[in-house]
Formats: C-alpha cells, structure tokens, sequence
C-alpha cells in the first residue's frame, strides 16, 4: 500500500526553490513504502518555484560501493510537480522490476546505506548520428522504430564512459536486438544527489 503524500508542506527556504530537497523526498517516500507507514509532513518541502515544474523524474538509489543499486522513473512526468513526481517514482523502487533484472529495496535497514540521486529530465532531442552522442552529458533513449520498445540511459553513470558502452548497456537491459532499427533521441538532465 502506498502512503499519501502529505498534504501541507511543511519546508521552506533555499531547498524549496532548487531541487536539493529532492533526494530527501525520495528517501522518505521509499522508507514510508517499506515501513508502511506515512512519511512526515517536513519531509516534502512546498511545490512552489522550481518544484512546481511538471518535468519527468529518475530517482537512482547508489550501494556503497558506487554501484546502481536501482534506478526507477519515467520519460514522462505523470505527477503535477516535480516533488510529488520525484515521491512516486522512489516509491517504483519498492516495487519488483518487470523482467525482474533488479530486486526491490523493501528493506529500511539497507535504504540507510544507500545514496540517492534525483535526475530532473530536460526536452528530448533526435538524433541522426551517434556522433551527437556524449555519456557525461547526454542520457539517450532508444526505441524500436518496429515495435515502439523502449530504452533508458541516464548521463554520466560509473562503467558506462563512452557512447558505445552507454548504447550497448540500453540495448541489454531493454531486451534490444542488435539488428533492430532504432531511433535515438538524447536529453539532458539536472541532479540532486544527497
């Protein structure tokens, strides 16, 4: 069961007008989902300024040895600001992944080894050749040009430091043949890391 958001936010300040509050937020939506319990009111700063844009979100949860742990959102936002967004998609990471390639994170006493980092997605971009491609700057997205199937990479992400290897990691984890026709789209994004 997922707890509600709280409906009053309590925070207010600098962390409200930038997206350094966001981890925070996700902390304490993935830990209401593990505990079952409802996150408390000071944990959601006011959706005003910046964080009332209605933008995509990732919420990626790093073990401590620097390694994804898990990585949950979407390329579309479906929450009306970016902390009720940033909320819902660290809740995803209760959730078991489909395909199961990643276990969920339902337990509180690992969520505190973990550090979370918030992507707020820009615009996406086509591209026409992977030479506009650059893995510290750009996350990219692959699609299937038969099937609409769909894959994700977000910049910047420890192994992944060049375009080849960032395009090989989006082709294997979104079940992608390597003879299937694609188009590729490019995105920059904003982080908040704890």
């Amino acid at each position: 069961m997922i707890p509600p958001t709280p409906a009053s936010p309590a925070n207010s300040g600098a962390d409200a007008e930038d997206g350094s509050a966001l981890p925070a937020v996700a902390r304490a939506a993935l830990l209401a989902e593990c505990t079952g319990k409802a996150p408390k009111a000071s944990s959601w700063p006011a959706a005003t300024g910046y964080l009332a844009q209605k933008r995509p979100v990732f919420v990626t949860f790093f073990a401590p040895d620097g390694s994804v742990r898990a990585s949950v959102g979407s390329l579309e936002a479906t929450q009306s600001d970016l902390v009720t967004e940033t909320a819902a998609s660290a809740r995803l990471a209760a959730q078991p992944s489909s395909g199961g390639k990643t276990e969920a994170i339902v337990d509180a006493k690992e969520l505190k080894k973990l550090t979370i980092e918030v992507a707020i997605l820009g615009a996406t971009e086509r591209v026409e050749s992977i030479i506009e491609l650059d893995p510290d700057i750009y996350g990219v997205i692959l699609t299937a040009t038969k099937t609409g199937q769909r894959g994700v990479m977000l910049p910047n992400r420890p192994d992944l430091n060049t375009v080849d290897k960032q395009l090989a990691a989006i082709r294997r984890e979104a079940g992608l043949r390597p003879d299937e026709r694609l188009r590729i789209e490019r995105f920059r994004v904003e982080t908040f890391r704890e």
